[in-house]
């Protein structure tokens, strides 16, 4: 695989402890958040912000990817706040939750994003007690990637992520059991990681999404090493 850049399709997937959120002032809808983003990086001592850095609303079914994306481009031409948003579902205890992950919008702003949502055909869950849980969260975006050198990437539009391309796919499971055993090994540094996947002309790609608000290539490359030593292990 040569790319000096590659703009793609694809999907992040990632465990989180999951809670209600309890701050919008709309009680019709379903709506999550993460107890503890990028926990690898952070641990459990969060900094504290008045906004999350993510919200999941959780739709009534699970829509087509097509039909959210389609229907994010039509309110994004009137909705008058910033705001991004991607499909997604949340799996635990064998359920799979449609939702869509919305970024960079405020508390106050949510109640009109679910009107727009409704007015262009959606619908959410009705908002009801729902006790903290573990969820594997997969969302599809949009990645503006650009290689560093073999099999490093740097996101183009985010500096705190960067991708570790990886020649096999991995479920969940196997891949925690290695994440784990990485950190468990790196002990100089924090990061978090997660599970990626984009196209090229070829086909899927897999690789590991790293979040580190202190990146550099001297650390990837230490990273990297490191699950490519403990990957041949499993």
């Amino acid at each position: 695989m040569e790319h000096n850049r590659l703009f793609s399709i694809g999907t992040v997937t990632k465990k989180d402890s999951i809670i209600l959120n309890d701050r919008i002032d709309d009680r019709s809808a379903l709506v999550f958040i993460a107890e503890h983003p990028y926990s690898g990086y952070y641990g459990t001592t969060v900094p504290d912000k008045k906004e999350p850095q993510s919200m999941y609303l959780v739709t009534d079914q699970n829509y087509d990817d097509d039909r959210i994306i389609r229907t994010i481009q039509a309110i994004k031409t009137h909705f008058k706040y910033d705001f991004d948003a991607v499909p997604g579902t949340i799996s635990f205890l064998n359920k799979h939750l449609g939702v869509i992950r919305v970024r960079c919008v405020s508390y106050e702003h949510v109640p009109a994003l679910l009107m727009a949502f409704r007015k262009e055909g959606l619908e959410f869950m009705s908002h009801r007690k729902f006790p903290p849980f573990e969820g594997i969260i997969r969302v599809t975006k949009y990645f503006k990637t650009e290689e560093a050198e073999k099999g490093i990437f740097f996101d183009l539009e985010n500096p705190f992520f960067a991708y570790l391309h990886i020649d096999r796919h991995m479920d969940w499971n196997t891949f925690e059991k290695i994440y784990r055993d990485v950190r468990n090994n790196i002990t100089e540094f924090s990061f978090d990681a997660a599970l990626a996947t984009m196209y090229d002309e070829k086909g899927l790609i897999d690789f590991i999404r790293i979040y580190d608000e202190k990146s550099s290539l001297e650390k990837l490359r230490t990273v990297y090493r490191k699950f490519k030593d403990v990957t041949g292990r499993y």
